[in-house]
């Protein structure tokens, strides 16, 4: 029996995926601003990826005054997002997918968390301590514009792996109807984003209506794009997949997901820091963080014997 995005086991293997992917995305827009932050001059000390505050990459900023400086508008706040958005757009466009239904859902669960998470869930959780503040505070960008803005783009995106998986119904009769198209849209994203939310709730995370919101619109851009586009040629025609390699990347998920949930769990109201570098007076580790040391900390040095 040929497989296609809507048979059982491909489901399955999309959901487990997602529980690998969704957290390494989370983790991609803290580490954008870490990168950002190298290239400005500054340190890439630590990550923090509270699952329902904002991530941060936690750096030793070049300067005091870096943060409203040029370069930290494109490589620190902005950062997040413009990563968040270009994988959304090239992972299902420009970049060479291996054979095989894992590959497959791979790119698409990544490129969907990317737009979910980064363009829609994470930008009102800024609005109090993130880019949405920061653009306000030193570049006059409106908080609410920020956070529509990502939240359209964010939907606009979504369709782009939508549609490429959509591209895998040719093989069945009738072709990429419109039914399947949204089928398609629906089972595939909505329950990772289900489930993402409920762990945040569970752990104690005020969610701001906001957050939902925006992130209900970037969903609702992926149901847009299983009703408007209708893929115009065939993708190959993937391998079987069988059960076993669905539950090994369940048991890796599970390992991925449950390292994410422990990681982004509430500490006194703040997210865990996990640093490998020392923070000095000019790193953005908030007062009152739960800092979680994941190197030992350089010997001191010894004075040469006179």
């Amino acid at each position: 029996m040929r497989l296609n995005p809507l048979s059982g086991r491909v489901l399955a293997l999309s959901w487990c995926t997602a529980l690998v992917a969704w957290p390494l995305a989370w983790l991609v827009l803290a580490s954008a601003q870490g990168i950002g932050t190298l290239l400005a001059g500054g340190s890439w000390i630590g990550v923090a990826i509270p699952l329902g505050a904002q991530p941060w990459g936690l750096v030793n900023e070049p300067t005091i005054s870096f943060a409203a400086s040029r370069s930290a508008l494109f490589l620190y706040w902005l950062a997040p997002g413009l990563l968040a958005f270009i994988l959304a757009f090239l992972l299902p466009t420009l970049v060479p997918v291996p054979p095989g239904w894992l590959s497959e859902v791979g790119v698409f669960q990544f490129a969907v968390a990317s737009a979910t998470l980064g363009l829609g869930w994470a930008a009102p959780l800024g609005v109090a301590d993130g880019p949405a503040s920061g653009l306000e505070r030193f570049w006059g960008v409106p908080q609410l514009a920020f956070v529509v803005v990502s939240a359209l783009l964010g939907a606009a995106v979504v369709q782009v792996a939508v549609a490429r998986l959509n591209g895998h119904l040719w093989g069945e009769p009738g072709g990429p109807i419109r039914s399947r198209r949204l089928l398609v849209a629906l089972s595939h994203a909505f329950p990772p984003a289900l489930w993402w939310v409920a762990v945040a709730g569970a752990q104690g995370w005020g969610i701001p209506p906001a957050t939902v919101l925006t992130t209900g619109a970037v969903l609702v851009g992926a149901l847009v794009g299983g009703w408007v586009w209708t893929p115009h040629a065939p993708l190959r025609l993937r391998p079987e997949v069988g059960w076993g390699r669905v539950l090994g990347i369940l048991a890796l998920g599970c390992l991925v997901f449950g390292a994410a949930a422990w990681a982004g769990a509430p500490h006194r109201g703040q997210g865990v820091a996990l640093v490998w570098g020392i923070p000095n007076e000019t790193s953005n580790v908030r007062a009152g963080v739960a800092v979680v040391r994941i190197t030992p900390l350089p010997a001191p040095r010894r004075r040469p014997a006179s």
